[in-house]
């Protein structure tokens, strides 16, 4: 006979979007990845994470894992997402940028910042209307917001007219790998030849190739420092995003080596060996290689825009990234000056303790309790 008083208590479930993990997109991929690495997931909670076909959940054995059917992405969104939720019977879901229309759940939703609305040009039509019409909604519709920088906080509030206390700061990281390699960790001889670089020093930058990025005036500055007699290499680490072409074009040099996606233990090896790390970006909701590349002991030249002084502060020589002149500077002064040099290797190694993906893990979830006591 059943013992009623043992009544089995269900437990809370929460799905969480996971598309883009295993797309090599840089860091939303990278933001995703840590922080569920990093989550402790209460006893009495059941999390479900979507995951694409393919896509290695080794790492994520505390999740129960749920594989999308489709590649299309309006379809995902728009059709799965809200049949796998109400099939769960979710409590909570997750979702980055876009949320669905039909819900049957409280929703959260990453917003990692809003350059399509600072700048509409940089964006294809397509991809531009997309995210006109969709973040907003999504900004507006859902309980609470995470983004990545106090920078992108305020951004989101003001364009989209929200109260702050919605939105909720999870600071991107750096994960253990990323730090100094010793001589025989790092194999510098055997990197250099595996990516054609030589036994130049070389200047390092690492980002998707789109237009944000602002690679053709880094590039168009590092020409006139090889006029100047100046004999290093330009390494540009990404796969190609969209609106690359300028870029490939300006890149057409035997002192320039463009990598393409190269996997983590090779980039923390090109960070470690690198003179010097310069990011040109003239938009970014967080910029974590800058960060990447101060926790493996290289000094870093970043815009002084948008989010780059909130996360790199004092620990970076920094220029104007709308002036070719004001980039090749930067780059001069710090080349050139070792005693510069070592104070911001000494200040990045400083700053990159001030981020953890545990803390930002944590305040996710708390945000997840938060929501789930106030479920409507």
């Amino acid at each position: 006979m059943e013992d009623k008083g043992k009544k089995r208590i269900r437990k809370i479930r929460i799905g969480i979007d996971g598309h883009m993990i295993g797309d090599n997109s840089g860091g939303n991929e990278s933001y995703y990845k840590n922080i569920l690495q990093a989550m402790d997931i209460p006893s009495d909670w059941d999390v479900f994470l979507f995951l694409k076909p393919g896509v290695d959940a080794e790492p994520y054995k505390k999740f129960k894992i749920i594989r999308f059917k489709s590649s299309n992405a309006a379809v995902r969104n728009f059709i799965e997402l809200p049949t796998i939720t109400r099939s769960l019977k979710l409590d909570l879901l997750h979702t980055q940028y876009f949320i669905p229309f039909i819900r049957s759940c409280p929703i959260v939703v990453t917003i990692h910042d809003i350059c399509f609305e600072h700048y509409k040009d940089i964006f294809t039509k397509g991809e531009y209307v997309r995210q006109k019409l969709l973040v907003p909604y999504a900004a507006r519709k859902s309980r609470a917001v995470f983004t990545v920088s106090e920078f992108s906080k305020k951004d989101i509030a003001k364009k989209y007219k929200i109260s702050p206390d919605r939105i909720l700061v999870t600071h991107n990281a750096v994960g253990e790998s990323f730090r100094r390699l010793n001589e025989t960790e790092l194999r510098e001889a055997e990197l250099r030849k595996q990516f054609g670089i030589g036994k130049d020093p070389y200047i390092l930058t690492v980002g998707n190739l789109q237009p944000r990025k602002n690679l053709p005036r880094l590039i168009e500055a590092f020409k006139k420092l090889r006029s100047d007699g100046v004999e290093y290499k330009l390494v540009i680490v990404g796969k190609k995003a969209w609106m690359y072409y300028e870029i490939l074009t300006s890149a057409s040099d035997e002192n320039i080596i463009l990598t393409d996606y190269v996997s983590e233990t090779d980039l923390v090896g090109l960070y470690n060996a690198a003179e010097l790390f310069v990011y040109p970006s003239f938009f970014e909701g967080f910029g974590l290689p800058p960060l990447e590349a101060m926790a493996c002991g290289t000094p870093v030249a970043v815009s002084k825009a948008t989010s780059l002084t909130e996360v790199v502060e004092g620990a970076g020589q920094y220029f104007d990234p709308f002036d070719v002149d004001s980039i090749k500077k930067a780059i001069e002064q710090v080349i050139n000056d070792r005693s510069l040099q070592t104070r911001l290797i000494n200040r990045g190694l400083e700053q990159v303790n001030k981020f953890s993906w545990k803390q930002s893990a944590q305040l996710v979830c708390d945000t997840y309790k938060k929501v789930l006591e106030h479920k409507a």
